[in-house]
C-alpha cells in the first residue's frame, strides 16, 4: 500500500514539509495539529470549524489508475471522530456540494488496491467542505483543471484547505437548529509544488471566494474573483507558515522582487485568473 504524504516526493533535494499552524490557526486545530494519513495524502483537521485546516496531496500522473466514481463511499474516520466532521446532514436538500479538498482523481494512482484506497479515501468527511455546487462544478474544478493543463510535469505536491472569516455565515443545514456552529467557508486556497524542466522547484498559488451567482459560462461567476498569488499571501489568509525557501519559488515574487511578509502585513494579491494561459508559470 501506498505511503500518505511524503514531503521528498518531488525528489530529494527539493523537500516540501507540511507548513505549520499559526494563531487562531494554531488555538482552534484538533490534538494540537496532528497529522491524520491517507493513502496519498494527509490532513490537519479543525477542532474549531470541523473542516480541514489543508489537505496536502502527493500526484503522480504517470500513474494515474481510472477509478470509477460511485457516491457510495461517504464515511466518517475513526480516528478523527465523528464529532469533528461536518457530516452528510449538512449537504442534503440543499444547493451545497460535499465538495473535495483534496481532489479525487489526483490521489487514483499506483497499483489498483493503491488506487483504489486512495478513491475512498478521498471520500472521507474529513477532505470535505461545504461548496455550493455552482462554485464546485465550476470555477474551483476548471482551476484544478487549468493548473493540470499547464504544469506538465508528472509528479505535484497540492496543498488546498479553505478560508474562513470572521462574517462566514452559520449553516446548520434544512433541519438543523441555529447554534451548530458550522460556518460556509469564505472561499478557499490551493498551493501547488512541482520541479519544471530546468529542474527548479515552483510553486504556483491561488485564493478563490466563492459565490451562488452563475454567469453563462461554467467557468465564470458574477463576483467571483480567482487569484494566483504569493504564497505570504496564504500565510496571511490561512494563518500558515510554509518552510522559508518556499516563499521564494513562486513566479510571481521574481516579477515583483518581493520576499515573504511578515505575518500580520499583507502580501499582494497581484493577478487575476480567467483562464488557464492566465496562469503565471515562470521561466523554464
Amino acid at each position: 500500500m501506498g505511503t500518505s504524504y511524503d514531503p521528498h516526493f518531488l525528489g530529494d533535494r527539493h523537500p516540501v514539509y507540511l507548513p505549520q499552524l499559526l494563531g487562531d490557526t494554531a488555538k482552534g486545530s484538533l490534538s494540537g495539529g496532528q497529522v491524520f494519513d491517507f493513502c496519498h495524502f494527509a490532513i490537519v483537521m479543525s477542532k474549531q470549524t470541523r473542516f480541514a485546516i489543508f489537505s496536502a496531496a502527493c500526484v503522480d500522473k504517470s500513474q494515474a489508475v481510472p477509478v470509477t466514481r460511485d457516491n457510495t463511499s461517504w464515511h466518517f474516520d475513526e480516528r478523527i471522530g465523528m464529532e469533528n466532521q461536518v457530516g452528510p446532514e449538512y449537504y442534503a436538500e440543499n444547493d451545497y456540494d460535499r465538495g473535495h479538498l483534496t481532489r479525487r482523481k489526483d490521489v487514483c494512482w499506483g497499483d489498483v488496491q493503491e488506487a483504489r484506497q486512495a478513491n475512498y479515501d478521498s471520500f472521507c468527511y474529513a477532505n470535505i467542505s461545504l461548496q455550493h455546487h455552482n462554485f464546485n462544478t465550476g470555477i474551483w474544478n476548471c482551476l484544478e483543471d487549468w493548473v493540470l493543463e499547464r504544469v506538465r510535469t508528472q509528479r505535484l505536491i497540492v496543498i488546498t484547505g479553505p478560508i474562513h472569516k470572521a462574517e462566514d455565515e452559520e449553516y446548520c443545514g434544512v433541519r438543523g437548529k441555529p447554534g451548530c456552529a458550522v460556518k460556509v467557508p469564505f472561499g478557499f486556497w490551493k498551493s501547488v509544488f512541482y520541479v519544471n524542466e530546468g529542474q527548479q522547484l515552483t510553486c504556483l498559488s491561488f485564493l478563490i471566494r466563492q459565490s451562488t451567482d452563475r454567469s453563462i459560462n461554467r467557468c465564470e461567476y458574477e463576483r467571483l474573483v480567482t487569484y494566483q498569488v504569493p504564497l505570504g499571501t496564504i500565510t496571511k489568509e490561512a494563518q500558515l507558515q510554509f518552510d522559508d525557501s518556499l516563499y521564494e519559488i513562486n513566479p510571481l515574487v521574481s516579477k515583483l522582487g518581493v520576499t515573504r511578509p511578515a505575518f500580520d502585513q499583507p502580501a499582494p494579491v497581484i493577478k487575476r485568473i480567467l483562464q488557464p494561459g492566465d496562469i503565471e508559470l515562470g521561466s523554464k
